[in-house]
């Protein structure tokens, strides 16, 4: 499954390795967003999630995108402290 930035910063914030609480939970989170475009990103993914084949792997696919995303964070704060320091 491909995911964009975006949704991967979804799925680390509200996500869970549990797939049926993981999609309850963002459908929960998209009818109280106010936003229609980060309504409709996360919709999108909810619909990314709920196919059959999704939850067989999930839990798998969960814990890698928590190793990367750690990883992007990470490097993201390493970037913003060279940044600061070389102005």
């Amino acid at each position: 499954m491909k995911l964009s930035i975006e949704e991967k910063n979804i799925l680390y914030a509200f996500g869970c390795s549990n797939h049926e609480n993981t999609v309850h939970r963002l459908k929960w989170i998209t009818i109280l967003t106010v936003d229609t475009k980060l309504k409709r990103k996360i919709q999108c993914l909810v619909k990314k999630l709920e196919k059959e084949s999704v939850g067989e792997y999930y839990t798998c696919f969960y814990q890698q995108l928590c190793i990367e995303m750690k990883k992007y964070l990470e490097a993201k704060k390493c970037i913003h402290i060279v940044e600061n320091s070389t102005n």
